[in-house]
């Protein structure tokens, strides 16, 4: 099946079809859904051209979506469970393609060039994140204030390799040259350098369980994941996998799933259930009507429940009619700690 050859009804179609059947493979389901929204996208555009106030929120609702996607998923475009960084920055690149006003797009470049230790990418890209933060109106992808901290102390590393690695590179010039420099001493540097890694180290992850959010090092995530307590349930988003723990037990679960549980926990009481319409940015377009498809809602949620029920734990998600719609809540059952990364493109969801 060929995506050009279907129509703008039969892409929405297969859309919903890739939403009800879930993560049901190990390649391919992301990768598809963004190549759904990039051939909607450009059906939408001649179409908004010829009349636009027909079609304009369409085309507006799923370039949104496609960045959204492109930026919070691409990273497992190569495979649904395991994170790749390439396929992170080049889905990024192409996000901002798309739209450039996106401050989250350039903290996760700079984020991933740091960790290659391409510090002159780095300044540039946070320098940007900053800079579009500070002065952009595109609150959907802005920085919480830990982003923001972690974005200028970022910059100030990187800045500091830069500028470490020119003083190195200098030192080794010619002696009639070498001879005109000030006595470098580079110790300080080094320090500064030193200090600051430790403190991005520290604070790499949050920690947030039942009224309380910290930061911690990824060294503590992995002892809380691995040695937890009694009944309590572990959601650990670490560098490569999304995992649940429990009482000795553990399971590899969908990015997808990792963040509805993550949603449950974070955003759901008996009172605030969620439904399909608060829930509507998991599941990708909301179609002609502005509303996700019962069904399709419904059987996330159950496959969710399924996968859970394989670590013998007991059933935390209820559900109740809320509204005139079907509703389900995180129902308290056992304490919960979930940790993921500061520089997670989800964070400013459930972090301010």
């Amino acid at each position: 099946m060929r995506l050009k050859d279907l129509t703008l009804e039969e892409l929405e179609d297969y859309e919903q079809e890739l939403h009800e059947n879930g993560e049901k493979s190990n390649y391919g389901y992301y990768a598809k859904l963004v190549n759904v929204y990039e051939e909607m996208y450009k059906r939408l555009v001649p179409l908004v051209r010829k009349d636009r106030a027909m079609h304009e929120y369409s085309l507006k609702y799923t370039k949104k979506l496609l960045v959204s996607y492109l930026i919070k998923y691409g990273t497992y475009l190569k495979m649904n469970n395991f994170k790749d960084d390439r396929d992170a920055i080049s889905s990024i690149r192409k996000a901002l393609s798309y739209e450039k006003n996106i401050p989250i797009a350039y903290y996760r470049l700079g984020f991933l060039s740091y960790k290659q230790s391409d510090y002159n990418q780095a300044v540039r890209y946070f320098q940007e994140a900053l800079n579009y933060h500070k002065f952009g109106d595109n609150p959907t992808f802005s920085l919480n204030q830990q982003q923001e901290f972690h974005a200028h102390m970022y910059l100030a590393n990187s800045a500091l390799y830069v500028a470490s690695s020119t003083y190195e590179a200098m030192d080794e010039l010619s002696y009639t040259s070498a001879d005109q420099l000030p006595n470098l001493s580079l110790s300080p540097l080094y320090e500064t350098l030193s200090d600051n890694e430790q403190f991005l180290q520290n604070h790499a992850f949050y920690k947030i369980t039942k009224g309380h959010i910290e930061t911690c090092s990824k060294d503590a995530c992995e002892e809380l994941a691995e040695n937890g307590e009694k009944n309590v349930l572990v959601v650990y988003f670490n560098d490569r996998e999304n995992i649940l723990f429990f009482n000795g037990e553990e399971a590899i679960i969908t990015p997808g799933q990792a963040n509805m549980i993550r949603h449950f926990l974070l955003s759901s009481n008996e009172e605030n259930p969620s439904t399909r319409m608060t829930m509507k940015d998991f599941f990708g377009k909301t179609g002609t009507d502005g509303e996700v498809k019962k069904n399709t809602f419904i059987k996330s949620i159950e496959r969710l429940r399924a996968r859970m029920k394989t670590l013998d734990m007991p059933d935390i998600i209820d559900v109740k009619q809320y509204r005139g719609e079907t509703a389900y809540y995180f129902n308290e059952t056992v304490q919960y700690i979930v940790l993921f990364r500061v520089d997670d493109a989800f964070a400013n969801d459930y972090v301010s």
